[in-house]
C-alpha cells in the first residue's frame, strides 16, 4: 500500500500559517526595537571616546616634545651646576705619577730565540709610561 500524501489547502490552515508568520515578524520587530533602544547611547559614547583619544594623543605628543627639549645635554649640565655638582674630572686635583717598569725574571730570556736557537739579550729601553685620563660629559 502506498500512502498518499495530501496537502491541506483549506482557508483555516492558510489563515493559521499567516497568523504564525505575522506573530514571528512582530516579535522580531519588537526584539530589534528593544535592542536599538538599549544601545542608543553607544554611538555617542564611541564618538566621545574617539575625541578623548585624539586629545590624549595630542597631549602625549606635546609632552614628548617638552621632555626632549628639557633633556638636552646643555640643560642637564646647567641643572647639575645649579645643584652644586661638579664634573668628575674636575672634582679633585689631577695627580700624575710615573709607573715603574716591572723587572724581568732572571731565568727567562728577554727576546725569543732566533732561527739558530740563540737568544739575544738586548737591554730594554728605559720607558717612562704615564697614564693620563680626561673625562668629559657628552
Amino acid at each position: 500500500m502506498i500512502a498518499r500524501l495530501t496537502m491541506d489547502t483549506s482557508a483555516a490552515t492558510w489563515r493559521g500559517r499567516a497568523m504564525r508568520y505575522v506573530l514571528i515578524y512582530v516579535l522580531l520587530a519588537l526584539v530589534l526595537v528593544g535592542v536599538r533602544y538599549a544601545t542608543q547611547d553607544v554611538r555617542v559614547q564611541l564618538r566621545a571616546a574617539a575625541e578623548r583619544e585624539a586629545e590624549l594623543l595630542t597631549l602625549r605628543d606635546d609632552l614628548e616634545i617638552r621632555v626632549q627639549a628639557l633633556t638636552t645635554p646643555q640643560r642637564i649640565r646647567e641643572w647639575a651646576f645649579t645643584q652644586g655638582m661638579r664634573r668628575f674630572a674636575e672634582a679633585e686635583p689631577k695627580v700624575s705619577a710615573d709607573i715603574p717598569l716591572l723587572p724581568l725574571p732572571a731565568d727567562l730570556p728577554s727576546s725569543p730565540p732566533d732561527s739558530s736557537g740563540n737568544t739575544s739579550v738586548s737591554p730594554a729601553p728605559a720607558l717612562q709610561p704615564r697614564l693620563e685620563v680626561r673625562t668629559q660629559w657628552k
